[in-house]
């Protein structure tokens, strides 16, 4: 990050902000949808925690040396799908990137399950 220029960062910020956009978007439609009236606090949480996913999102796309007309596609998605549903997904790049296995055992565990329930009457 230390090679970001002025215009890099206010790139970066174009993107969080849209991704903050997206977040906030989303999250309304969401609560509209449900019937909800928009509690503001919570929509501004969603907004800010999108804001941060989408930041990261960005940075991956950078790092992945994807094209600015497919990152901001990208980081409005993410943005529009919420901090929750992003985080995740980034989670498991980031370990797999990193070479950590989560649930190392989860095929073993599947299997075990299938097997207990084929025994039962």
């Amino acid at each position: 990050m230390e090679h970001f220029s002025l215009s890099d960062w206010l790139t970066a910020a174009a993107y969080t902000l849209l991704a903050a956009v997206g977040g906030l978007l989303g999250h309304a439609m969401r609560e509209h949808d449900k019937g909800n009236k928009l509690n503001w606090l919570r929509a501004m949480t969603e907004a800010v925690s999108s804001g941060f996913v989408g930041f990261l999102v960005m940075l991956l796309c950078l790092a992945m040396g994807l094209d600015p007309l497919w990152t901001g596609p990208i980081v409005g998605l993410f943005g529009w799908l919420g901090a929750n549903v992003t985080i995740r997904m980034l989670e498991r790049i980031v370990y797999e990137k990193l070479g950590v296995k989560l649930r190392a055992n989860t095929d073993k565990r599947v299997a075990a399950a299938k097997a207990q329930e084929e025994d039962r009457p």
